[in-house]
C-alpha cells in the first residue's frame, strides 16, 4: 500500500497527483518465469518512454526477484515538458501488482532520478535503500548491482552537465529524425539514418564507461560481475575476468537482462508490431553462463 503521505509537503507532489492518471491493463498472456529480471531507464515523465512496449513485457513475464536498477522516472524533466501518459500509468500500476503477488522488488536511483526518491516512493510505494545490492545467481555467482553512472567518465568527472543538457538534447534530435524524417527517407543510406546514427554515437559518448572503474568496483565488492543500466546500450561481455552485463533501456532498444533457473544470464530483446521484432517475439541478444 502507498504511504501518499510521503508527498504531503513536497513540491514535485503536483506533478505526480496531476499527470499519474489512470490506465486501463491488458489482458493477461501467456507468460514466461524467470528467477531474476532486471530493467532500468524507462525515464516515465518523459515522451520518448517507450511504456507501452514495457507494459506488454511485463505481462509476458513473471519473476521471484524484480530489479528496477535507475532512472524509473525522469526527474530532470519536471516542468513544462514532463509527459505522463495512461500507458505509463499503467506500467507503475502492474509493477505495484507484482509487489502484491509477493515478488520481491528492489529499486535502485540513477542520475535522473536519484534526488526524487519521494515519488519513487510515492508510485511504488518502495523508496530505495541504497545505491547498489548484492545478488546472489541461483549457480552462486556474486553480481554488483547499480545503476553504473558511478562509473561513467563524464559524471565521475564533475562535468555534470553534460548528462543534464547536452545529453538529454541528444535523445529528443534522435527523437525527431526517428519520427519525421525515417518516413522521408527509405534509401539504406539515407541522410536521416546517417544523422541518426551520428546522434547515437554522441549519446554513447556522453555516457561512456571505464572499463578500470568497473573492474576496481568489481574488485572492491570481491563479485564475479557488475549488472548495471545508464548507457541505454544492453551489453555483456568480459573485462578481464569480471562479467559486465547492461540491461539497455525502454527508451530505444528495450531491453531486459533475465536470470534463468539454472542461473544463466540473458538479455532479452521486447518490440512492437511494426517494429524490427514482432510484437509476440522475445529475443535473446546474447548469453552467458
Amino acid at each position: 500500500m502507498r504511504d501518499e503521505r510521503c508527498l504531503s509537503d513536497s513540491s514535485t507532489a503536483k506533478w505526480v497527483e496531476r499527470w499519474s492518471d489512470s490506465g486501463a491493463a491488458l489482458p493477461a498472456r501467456q507468460v514466461t518465469s524467470y528467477r531474476s529480471i532486471w530493467i532500468s531507464d524507462f525515464h516515465l515523465g518523459l515522451s520518448l518512454c517507450k511504456a507501452e512496449d514495457l507494459l506488454d513485457f511485463l505481462r509476458h513475464h513473471e519473476a521471484e526477484n524484480l530489479y528496477l536498477i535507475g532512472d524509473i522516472i525522469d526527474g530532470w524533466n519536471l516542468g513544462p515538458s514532463w509527459a505522463w501518459s495512461p500507458a505509463q500509468s499503467a506500467v507503475v500500476q502492474e509493477i505495484v501488482a507484482w509487489r502484491r503477488r509477493g515478488v520481491h522488488v528492489e529499486v535502485l536511483p540513477g542520475n535522473h532520478d536519484e534526488l526524487h526518491s519521494d515519488i519513487i516512493e510515492y508510485l511504488f510505494g518502495l523508496a530505495p535503500r541504497g545505491t547498489e545490492l548484492i545478488h546472489r545467481t541461483i549457480d552462486g555467482r556474486k553480481m554488483l548491482v547499480t545503476h553504473g553512472h558511478q562509473f561513467d567518465s563524464s559524471l565521475a568527472a564533475g562535468q555534470w552537465w553534460k548528462g543534464n543538457q547536452v545529453y538529454a538534447m541528444a535523445l529528443r534530435i534522435n527523437q525527431w529524425y526517428g519520427r519525421e524524417w525515417a518516413e522521408r527517407w527509405h534509401r539504406p543510406r539515407s541522410l536521416s539514418s546517417y544523422l541518426k546514427c551520428r546522434v547515437k554515437r554522441a549519446v554513447e559518448y556522453l555516457t561512456d564507461f571505464d572499463d578500470r572503474a568497473l573492474f576496481e568496483a568489481a574488485r572492491r565488492h570481491k563479485v564475479d560481475g557488475v549488472i548495471c543500466g545508464h548507457t541505454h546500450r544492453p551489453e555483456q561481455r568480459l573485462i578481464g575476468p569480471i562479467w559486465y552485463m547492461n540491461d539497455g533501456d525502454w527508451v530505444d532498444s528495450r531491453t531486459a537482462l533475465v536470470e534463468h533457473y539454472d542461473g544463466a544470464l540473458r538479455l532479452l530483446r521486447w518490440g512492437s508490431a511494426g517494429d524490427q521484432l514482432a510484437e509476440s517475439e522475445s529475443v535473446a541478444v546474447e548469453e552467458a553462463s
